[in-house]
């Protein structure tokens, strides 16, 4: 309620200026008495700028919650460190927990989900890099009870391909954790 007034009687003041401009009405009840008629409106000009810019910042509430600033290295997900793989039915199977905190230990709260990565060498050598091969959403920040466990499975795999897999945690302001550690295995087919 005190910033809806103050901006009406900032309103109210540049009105009032402008009117004062065009005749002799004092400024907020400042009678300025000069013989030059431009130094009395330069002079308005620089009261109501000071008051119309100063007041507000300097004496208004702001609304909405205030937390402290926290720099974006401080709020990336700490690292997964329990990626795992077990071979089903012919696939790879990653399972890793969920992240509790952040980097700088508070509690995570706005996990987004996970990015699984994959790099391969072939028979012949041949590597490639990490690469994002699915994201798996987390879809349970409001509830009560919250998934502990996550899991992906992979079933594009080729005989005698060395595969290296890596998940990296994500929040929902797009901040990613480093990437997990590393589990690896070359797939020689359907057991």
């Amino acid at each position: 309620m005190n910033f809806q007034l103050s901006v009406v009687s900032c309103q109210l003041s540049v009105v009032g200026f402008r009117a004062s401009v065009q005749g002799p009405k004092p400024v907020l009840g400042l009678e300025l008495r000069t013989p030059n008629s431009e130094l009395r409106t330069r002079l308005r000009w620089w009261v109501l700028a000071v008051i119309c810019t100063l007041f507000p910042v300097t004496f208004l509430p702001a609304c909405g919650k205030k937390t402290p600033v926290r720099p974006p290295m401080f709020v990336l997900p700490e690292p997964t460190g329990d990626l795992t793989l077990d071979i089903e039915k012919g696939s790879v199977v990653l399972r890793w927990g969920r992240p509790q905190e952040y980097v700088d230990g508070n509690e995570l709260d706005d996990l987004g989900g996970f990015n699984v990565l994959r790099a391969t060498q072939d028979a012949q050598g041949k590597t490639s890099a990490f690469a994002k091969v699915a994201t798996i959403p987390v879809e349970d920040r409001d509830r009560f009870r919250k998934a502990k466990k996550f899991n992906y499975t992979d079933t594009q795999l080729t005989v005698g391909t060395l595969y290296r897999y890596r998940v990296q945690a994500f929040t929902t302001d797009g901040y990613s954790s480093d990437p997990s550690n590393t589990v690896e295995l070359v797939w020689k087919g359907n057991p």
